[in-house]
C-alpha cells in the first residue's frame, strides 16, 4: 500500500530501531520540517550524496517520528533527535508551493530478527567497543540488541561511511545477509 510522506534529505542515514540527531537550518529546510511535523505518521528522511554533477537523491528512506529537539546555541538550528521505524521505497515526488517536499511511499518489510552465531559475534564486540569510544552513540542507542544480527548491521550501516549508493543497494535485500557479508569484508581488509 502506497502513502503519501513528507519528506527531508540528509546526508547521514537513520535506519529502523536507530536514532539519530539532525540539525535542521533556519530557512526552507525549517519550512519543510514544520510541514513534515504535521504529519500524524511522522516523515521521511532520505539519503542524498553530492558529486561532480550537482545532489543525487535516493530511492529508499525510513519513517522517522521524532523523539527530542533542541536549539543550536551557534546558529539557531534545530538539533532534532528523530527514531527510525521502517524504510519505504519512494515511487514519486511532488514539492509544494511552500518548497516541502513529499513522496508516494511504499513501506519495506523490515529485515527479519536474526539470533548472531559465534562467528558473528565480531560484530557485536567491535559495535560495544564503538559504544565505548563514542558514549553519544551509546546514549542514542538505549536499546541496544547486540544477539540481533539484523540490528547490528543497521547500526554498523548508520555509522560507517558506506556510500549512500552502496547503502541504497544493501537496504534493498530482504535480510541483513548481504549486509553482514558486506561489513564483514570491510573489517578483514588491511588497513
Amino acid at each position: 500500500m502506497k502513502q503519501s510522506l513528507p519528506l527531508l534529505f540528509q546526508k547521514r542515514h537513520v535506519l529502523p530501531g536507530g536514532r539519530m540527531p539532525i540539525r535542521i537550518a533556519p530557512g526552507p529546510q525549517m519550512e519543510a520540517f514544520k510541514a513534515a511535523l504535521s504529519s500524524p505518521e511522522g516523515f521521511g528522511i532520505c539519503m542524498f550524496d553530492e558529486n561532480e554533477h550537482g545532489h543525487e537523491f535516493f530511492h529508499i528512506g525510513t519513517r522517522v517520528t521524532v523523539e527530542d529537539f533542541d536549539t543550536s546555541a551557534l546558529d539557531g538550528s534545530l538539533i532534532v533527535t528523530v527514531y527510525g521505524h521502517e524504510n519505504f521505497r519512494i515511487h514519486a515526488l511532488e514539492q509544494s508551493e511552500s518548497g516541502a517536499i513529499s513522496g508516494e511511499c511504499e513501506f519495506i518489510p523490515k529485515w527479519p530478527e536474526v539470533k548472531i552465531r559465534n562467528e558473528q559475534q565480531v560484530l557485536a564486540d567491535k559495535l560495544k567497543q564503538m559504544f565505548k569510544k563514542h558514549p553519544e552513540l551509546n546514549q542514542l542507542n538505549q536499546k541496544k540488541q547486540f544477539n540481533n544480527l539484523s540490528w547490528l548491521c543497521q547500526r554498523w550501516l548508520e555509522i560507517l561511511p558506506v556510500p549512500a549508493s552502496e547503502k541504497q543497494m544493501l537496504l534493498n535485500t530482504p535480510s541483513c545477509m548481504d549486509t553482514y557479508d558486506y561489513l564483514m569484508s570491510i573489517m578483514h581488509k588491511p588497513h
